[in-house]
């Protein structure tokens, strides 16, 4: 069963958020079995993207970073093919530490890190996500 931290961050699931500027951010998260690169047995992507849907960043644990045995990191604004191991300290944290990257992103760019709206996706809508493999 998780605790209150891990269900809160379950409840991500889907959700999508518009930014005033049309970036918008996702979220992916699902319970899996425990392994050894997934100890807290859940899987997650948690992105930004701009108004074409070009990722701009993202923190995932889709897979390993190099020969590291934990799957947690990111990958850089404007540089998502660098990935950076990320620390996990707690499902809260995660969320925190997301939001924070998004917000720095914004600052970067000139761009108010003002919300215009909120959804959760179907399924059906999510066609040009990819799946978060397990």
């Amino acid at each position: 069963m998780p605790d209150e931290a891990m269900v809160r961050l379950l409840d991500y699931n889907r959700r999508r958020y518009w930014l005033a500027n049309g970036w918008s951010i996702r979220f992916r998260v699902a319970e899996i079995a425990v392994s050894k690169g997934r100890p807290r047995g859940i899987k997650y992507a948690f992105t930004l993207h701009d108004v074409d849907g070009n990722r701009l960043l993202g923190f995932d644990n889709a897979h390993g970073v190099g020969r590291a045995q934990t799957y947690d990191h990111r990958h850089r604004f404007r540089r998502t093919a660098e990935l950076v191991p990320y620390v996990f300290k707690g499902a809260d944290e995660l969320i925190c530490d997301f939001f924070a990257a998004v917000e720095r992103a914004c600052a970067t760019e000139g761009v108010d890190f003002v919300f215009d709206a909120e959804d959760i996706e179907l399924e059906e809508d999510s066609d040009d996500e990819p799946e978060i493999p397990g």
